[in-house]
């Protein structure tokens, strides 16, 4: 990873990267670790026996309390289910009323799949018959955690291999990029040629070193690829009507044009379009990845219930919200474009057909 400031590449020390992965990777254990105890009780109970339980009686309680402060007031809810179960084990029958404080999710799956008089199926502690689970084998409030996890590690390893990618650069790299002085282009001596090819997310790489350093540069003070190609192909159709070696794109042709990129009194705006633009191909991304996830396992929940978990939400919003976002940079793309400084394209334009410059 590098960082440019004022023209400057900084690249960040490897310990820095080993130290941020470890941080990310501590942070997505916090929550797991609250979870272990739960889950190797739901683990233990999947090997109990299983009997079936009538629900002789349930009532789902919502109490309301002021919360926050008094300057931002709210009303938080409560609810609280209370149901009675009974259930034969041995010719024995037990009689069991328990009350849970649930959350709003859960108090509907109890209204909806445990109503008075059904038979449910539970799991019974063998040793002690009127400790039951009342849900036996279920594990989906433990995949929140888990996926924070994955994607947690997901991150230090990238962390962890960025850190030893800097560790392993070559000092001849380095020497190449110190032995530049401050804002000037990397010298070839390769013929000049402004064709180039396109890479990922459609960015352009000029065959030519220098011109993809100037192009980087032209780029970087808010030119736009299509100034660019207007500058090009204006420069290389003056060379070709040209008699004097003035009109000659060379080296110190390219520099020149460099010199007055670097006189140019410009705020850089960091080629905010493509970027951009970039943005809206993985925000399409994103939401075609959870767009699928909400449609298999939410949305059934959701006409079951007609309510969902907070992490239910989480590939709803994750495919909507994308798609918003891509909806609002067409304006903000459309602003770019109109507010882009043109500024320098027209002063290159200028020292081209020598108007004045």
């Amino acid at each position: 990873m590098e960082i440019t400031l004022n023209g400057e590449i900084i690249r960040p020390p490897p310990l820095a990267f080993f130290a941020f992965g470890f941080i990310v990777f501590l942070l997505g254990c916090i929550w797991p670790v609250f979870m272990v105890d739960d889950f190797q009780n739901e683990l233990e109970a999947s090997s109990w026996p299983t009997t079936d339980a009538t629900v002789v009686s349930l009532d789902v309680y919502i109490y309301e309390y002021q919360c926050g402060d008094s300057q931002n007031p709210d009303t938080c809810r409560e609810y609280l289910v209370d149901y009675h179960l009974r259930y034969m084990i041995n010719g024995t029958i037990f009689n069991v009323e328990e009350s849970e404080e649930v959350s709003h999710f859960e108090s509907r799956v109890w209204e909806v799949d445990y109503p008075v008089n059904s038979t449910r199926e539970i799991a019974y502690n063998p040793e002690n018959p009127e400790h039951f689970d009342v849900n036996p084998e279920h594990y989906t409030p433990f995949i929140p955690p888990l996926m924070v996890l994955i994607v947690s590690s997901l991150l230090s390893l990238l962390f962890i291999i960025g850190g030893v990618k800097s560790l392993f650069k070559t000092s001849s790299a380095h020497q190449t990029s110190s032995g530049l002085e401050k804002g000037m282009l990397p010298q070839s001596n390769e013929n000049i040629t402004f064709t180039y090819a396109k890479g990922a997310w459609g960015v352009r790489i000029y065959d030519h070193p220098t011109v993809e350093a100037l192009a980087q540069k032209l780029l970087s003070f808010s030119c736009t690829y299509e100034q660019i190609d207007t500058f090009f192909t204006a420069s290389q159709a003056t060379e070709e009507n040209g008699s004097t070696y003035e009109d000659r794109i060379d080296l110190d042709w390219l520099n020149e044009v460099n010199q007055i990129v670097e006189q140019h009194n410009s705020i850089q705006k960091y080629n905010w379009i493509q970027k951009a633009k970039i943005a809206r191909i993985i925000l399409l991304l994103i939401s075609a990845i959870f767009a699928p996830i909400a449609l298999i396992f939410v949305l059934p929940v959701w006409l079951t219930y007609y309510v969902l978990p907070w992490y239910g939400w989480i590939p709803v919003w994750g495919t909507l919200t994308p798609l918003g976002l891509v909806s609002a940079s067409r304006k903000l793309i459309s602003e770019f474009e109109q507010r882009i400084d043109q500024g320098l394209a027209a002063t290159l334009m200028e020292f081209l057909y020598n108007e004045e410059y």
